[in-house]
């Protein structure tokens, strides 16, 4: 090996094992100041947590699979770590928090994150991960409607059906359809909330009175989702 050869190639690894501790220090100093930042970070570089969306697959189907455009919201990885002003949508077909970050789309499943709010301006709407659905599990995304000893949540999901604003005699083609069934949770357990009075016992239990007396001095339709909040609110009072 020549010498000056050998010189340079030295000096090139030591300038490289510069600039890697310079990197290290600089994500360090960016996890002790802002911890939802540094993990927002791995999420981005673990294909699992924040897998990238290279093309639209949804680009032949009428209608969109998110709930509302993107807006600026915030990603929750815990109680504690939440990530703010970030450009998300909520891909209610996919059931996955979607990411405008560098130019890139990301997406984000329930098991990777807490959850996200939504339109953080004067009606903030937060959703979050871990109820355990019936028939479903805990694997998805739910909003908070009322949170208390009664809690009452919303599953917002869309599927794929004909597009019944299609012309007469034309080619069919999908759209995509909106869906939304409400839970009340208490002590851990989520039922679907039937709006039939005799199914009220079934899922207010012992409850079922006050529920019933509410719903009578508040001229309450709990077929109508604003009564069924200020129910639950009420209940909680």
């Amino acid at each position: 090996m020549k010498k000056g050869w050998g010189t340079s190639l030295f000096f090139l690894l030591l300038k490289m094992m510069k600039f890697s501790l310079k990197s290290i220090i600089a994500l360090l100093f960016v996890g002790l100041c802002n911890p939802a930042l540094a993990q927002l970070k791995l999420l981005k570089d673990d294909a699992s947590g924040g897998r990238p969306i290279t093309s639209n697959p949804y680009a032949e189907f009428k209608g969109s699979a998110y709930l509302l455009d993107f807006e600026v919201g915030s990603i929750l990885f815990s109680e504690k770590d939440t990530a703010k002003n970030m450009i998300i949508a909520f891909n209610a077909y996919d059931n996955t928090l979607e990411q405008k970050m560098d130019g890139n789309l990301l997406a984000f499943i329930p098991s990777k994150i807490s959850g996200f709010i939504l339109n953080t301006g004067s009606k903030p709407r937060e959703f979050r991960s871990g109820y355990s659905i019936p028939k479903i599990g805990s694997n998805v995304f739910v909003e908070i409607l009322v949170d208390g000893e009664y809690t009452l949540i919303s599953h917002h999901f869309k599927t794929l059906g004909d597009d019944v604003n299609a012309a007469y005699g034309s080619q069919k083609s999908k759209a995509f359809q909106n869906v939304e069934q409400l839970y009340v949770v208490k002590d851990g357990n989520a039922l679907m909330l039937k709006t039939k009075p005799k199914f009220l016992q079934e899922t207010f239990g012992s409850d079922t009175p006050k529920v019933n007396k509410l719903i009578k001095d508040y001229s309450l339709d709990i077929k109508e989702r604003s009564d069924v909040i200020r129910l639950v609110r009420l209940l909680n009072t």
